[in-house]
């Protein structure tokens, strides 16, 4: 009867040796997957976390660079009421910048005489990497559009070097 038995499992095929293997290839392989997969999970939490950090910077940058725009609005508007644009603007400029400097991280603008009135450049830092530039043109006399105009408001890169520099690779010429 012993031999029956026998007979019968070898008909059958496959013996419990090769479940056993398949099984574990299986677990391996869910293993592998399940670890891939909290690998993806922590990168995207992290990626999460950055972009949280740098948009909460950027708009405490861009509302420090309002506020100082806000504080050079004031200056033109008091600057234009006396009559005297171009003399008094500056002045002004540094008494409500002084005011706003005790409320504000210090952003101190550039002043700059052009024919139009005064081109008033200022730098808000985002990150260390990271900087708001905003150049505005005040004018010496109110327009339709109102007494400035806003020539530039954007992200550059914090170090003021050029992005745009060559990379020394080598063309080819003979070295010497």
């Amino acid at each position: 009867m012993n031999d029956n038995r026998k007979s019968l499992f070898q008909e059958r095929g496959m013996g419990v040796g090769y479940v056993t293997l398949i099984m574990l290839f299986a677990v391996i392989c869910l293993t592998v997957l399940a670890s891939l997969s909290y690998q993806a999970a922590r990168a995207n939490d992290k990626l999460n976390e950055k972009s949280i950090y740098y948009t909460s910077s950027y708009y405490l940058a861009d509302g420090i660079a309002n506020e100082v725009l806000c504080a050079l609005d004031e200056a033109a508007y008091e600057a234009h009421g006396t009559g005297f644009f171009s003399d008094s603007f500056e002045a002004i400029c540094e008494e409500k910048l002084a005011e706003q400097n005790d409320r504000v991280y210090a952003v101190t603008p550039v002043l700059k005489r052009v024919q139009e009135g005064f081109l008033a450049s200022y730098a808000c830092p985002v990150t260390d990497n990271t900087e708001i530039s905003v150049k505005i043109l005040f004018f010496d006399t109110p327009r339709d559009g109102g007494r400035y105009r806003i020539e530039e408001w954007k992200t550059v890169a914090a170090s003021g070097e050029d992005s745009e520099e060559t990379l020394g690779v080598w063309d080819g010429s003979a070295l010497g």
